[in-house]
């Protein structure tokens, strides 16, 4: 069995025809390009970082060069939306080894089986580009440069150990822009020893730019023998970090940082992978808490707790029953994540607060002395709950049909946990569906931290916002694949409900709001345009009197060819359109083109036709078209004569619905050959009729 991983590098060819035309004017390295043999796409003939990031190297492409074949260890990953990446670093370490390959929209960790991980090593293929001052590997399609999956990654081996860090100094490491000395352990793993003091943070007056990060200057010797603090270095701590590490105090101490350095706009930076990057002289802190079970909060500490604190019960409180949890346990892998057990007494999506204090640090003994306190929803939270409008919001707009577990205005509300089928997807944007079914029961996840399956019923933690009056599941911090579970069957509707925005304060009307995110299927409606293929398109519906419209959003499947006046059948999820069509701003997402199924009674805006026609239009042209009409399914056989009689081509032999078709013939016999101009004679047989016409062919 192919495993996602070869099927993306098998993908590779095609990706390199497509991009080739807009790559025209940059040099390919090797100069080859795609041509090489299979199975191999082409030779990793670069292979090691340094030649495209060391300017003394040999060969040495510069943006927008492309390359074939750049391997390295998996060092770090940016699991944020606005643009997945992740970095690379070859084996032996040093200057010049450390790269940043930026995935754009579509994040590679969970594409692969079992998912990229660190230390896995790989090949990365695809564009050189400078990003604020760093390079980057980065997808072919020059035009495309976010949404952008064209980067190819091919896994070799996993379990290999990181490249050895770089020891080094603030003053060698020092973040302004200007430094000479930095710009070598680009996307490299780096250690700063130096004794450091936190001098402004993200949270300071005005901020440092950067969120979740620090400014930390050196407190020892300066080069020229002054004491410090003599450099600065900018440590960042939400960029690589799944969950960001917050920024300590101003004034704190640390005794020594490392991650993966980069430069930005501002200047350099170490990346923080995670709290482990960061040892300083502070107590933990509780930074996330969240439901995984209706009876379990994991939290999360953004350093390291001992067990002994971690396992006591008395240093947590549980805000429902002011009292400590059943039991507390430490997770092993995760020194930074504790499991409690909870009997809550509240219903699913009722207020809970977790509080934590008296834990002490791992790596430096000091212990909690002020209480840390995260809120959340109680329990897994059932999508039609989150869906249900909130009463506060009707009360004061009738119109405002918003859950009431988002936050203000387009803000994520407090952490929240839902289970649900995956029904569909597009690029980073997935549709999640009680398994059950039922009204207000389907929910749009935006950017989850891993890739979801079609089929598969997952719990989720994350928080709810409004995004232009539609309901979102984001800040997805914790997926559990529960394993394949039946989606639900689309709910058959009339376009007339799928189009109704009326304010609904007594929730006594049957609108769109209704079967948001869900799966939704309209049945005999009428084409209204004809497009291109895989162009969005209107229809309206039902046959026959078509009185509403509403858009086909068709430019994720790119398979069907819209034409005026056919009528079809057309599922997909209901989803917020960016777009106004014909006085509604919502439209219908098919997920694959299976989803539009052209009705084989009603297939064209004219009754169907009162008996059997057939024609050659025009008579005479260089490419003949056979048109026909039944008026009833039945079994046609088409065929083309010569003069002489004998049979050159069969054009038509099987079943076919009633209504018009047509069948265009270029000229070719039964093996291909191009038999000339001339007059020729068409055969049709059906019903036990046979019709016969003839045409003149043109070269």
């Amino acid at each position: 069995m192919r495993t996602k991983a070869s099927r993306i590098f098998g993908a590779l060819v095609a990706v390199l025809a497509i991009c080739g035309a807009n790559l025209a004017h940059a040099v390919q390295y090797p100069p080859g390009g795609p041509g090489c043999t299979p199975p191999l796409v082409c030779a990793d003939t670069l292979v090691k970082v340094s030649f495209i990031q060391d300017p003394a190297a040999a060969p040495h492409p510069v943006a927008p060069d492309t390359v074939w074949g750049i391997g390295g260890i998996i060092t770090g990953f940016d699991t944020f939306p606005t643009g997945f990446a992740f970095y690379i670093q070859n084996s032996q370490g040093g200057p010049w080894t450390g790269v940043d390959v930026f995935t754009g929209g579509t994040n590679y960790v969970g594409n692969f089986t079992p998912a990229l991980a660190l230390g896995d090593s790989v090949m990365c293929y695809g564009r050189l580009d400078e990003f604020q001052g760093g390079g980057e590997l980065r997808g072919l399609d020059a035009v495309s440069a976010f949404n952008n999956p064209l980067v190819a990654v091919r896994r070799i081996s996993q379990g290999h150990a990181l490249p050895p860090w770089h020891r080094t100094t603030v003053h060698e490491l020092y973040e302004l822009p200007t430094n000479l000395a930095a710009e070598q352990w680009e996307g490299c793993l780096v250690r700063v020893k130096d004794k450091m003091r936190i001098v402004r943070t993200s949270e300071s007056p005005g901020g440092i730019g950067t969120f979740s990060s620090m400014l930390a200057v050196d407190n020892t010797v300066c080069p020229n023998g002054s004491l410090g603090p003599c450099d600065s270095l900018f440590i960042d701590g939400s960029t690589l970090s799944f969950t960001a590490v917050s920024p300590l105090a101003t004034g704190a101490l640390i005794d020594s940082v490392q991650g993966i350095y980069d430069q930005r706009t501002r200047g350099y930076r170490i990346q923080l992978r995670d709290s482990n990057d960061l040892f300083d002289s502070s107590p933990p802190s509780l930074v996330d808490a969240y439901f995984i079970t209706a009876d379990t909060i994991r939290c999360i500490f953004d350093r390291p707790v001992t067990n002994a604190s971690a396992i006591n019960v008395n240093n947590y409180t549980i805000g429902s029953t002011l009292g400590p949890p059943t039991s507390a346990t430490r997770q092993a892998a995760n020194h930074r994540m504790v499991h409690l057990k909870v009997t809550t007494g509240l219903s699913p999506g009722d207020p809970q607060s977790v509080t934590a204090n008296g834990l002490i640090n791992e790596q430096n003994s000091v212990q909690m002395t002020v209480a840390d306190v995260r809120t959340m929803f109680d329990g897994v939270v059932p999508i039609a709950t989150v869906q249900a409008p909130d009463p506060a919001a009707l009360a004061g707009s009738p119109c405002d049909d918003r859950s009431k577990f988002a936050g203000a205005g387009s803000v994520p509300g407090d952490r929240i946990t839902i289970r649900g089928v995956c029904v569909a997807s597009y690029g980073a944007t997935f549709f999640l569906e009680t398994a059950a079914g039922g009204l207000r029961s389907g929910i749009t996840v935006f950017a989850p931290v891993s890739a979801l399956s079609l089929g598969h019923q997952y719990v989720m933690a994350g928080a709810i916002q409004e995004f232009f009056t539609e309901t979102e599941f984001v800040s997805n911090v914790y997926v559990k694949d529960e394993g394949i579970v039946g989606p639900p069957a689309a709910v058959t509707q009339t376009i007339h409900v799928l189009r109704d925005t009326t304010c609904d304060v007594a929730q006594a009307l049957s609108t769109v709001e209704d079967y948001e995110g869900m799966l939704v299927k309209v049945v005999d409606a009428k084409i209204l345009e004809t497009r291109t293929r895989g162009a969005s398109f209107g229809i309206a519906g039902p046959y026959p009197s078509n009185p509403d419209t509403i858009l086909v959003d068709n430019n994720i499947t790119r398979g069907f060819t819209p034409t005026k006046g056919t009528y079809v059948t057309v599922t997909g999820v209901m989803d917020l359109a960016s777009t106004v069509f014909a006085g509604s701003q919502w439209r219908i997402q098919p997920r694959d083109s299976a989803d539009i199924v052209v009705n084989p009674t009603l297939s064209v805006d004219n009754p169907l036709p009162g008996g059997v026609s057939f024609a050659i239009t025009p008579s005479v042209a260089r490419t003949a078209k056979v048109t026909f009409a039944l008026p009833k399914p039945d079994y046609v056989r088409i065929a083309v004569y010569d003069i002489v009689g004998r049979r050159l081509a069969v054009l038509a032999d099987g079943q076919f619905p009633a209504g018009a078709k047509s069948i265009d013939w270029d000229g070719r016999d039964v093996s291909g050959h191009s038999v000339g101009a001339g007059m020729y004679f068409y055969k049709m047989t059906v019903g036990g009729e046979t019709f016969q016409r003839r045409g003149i062919l043109l070269n």
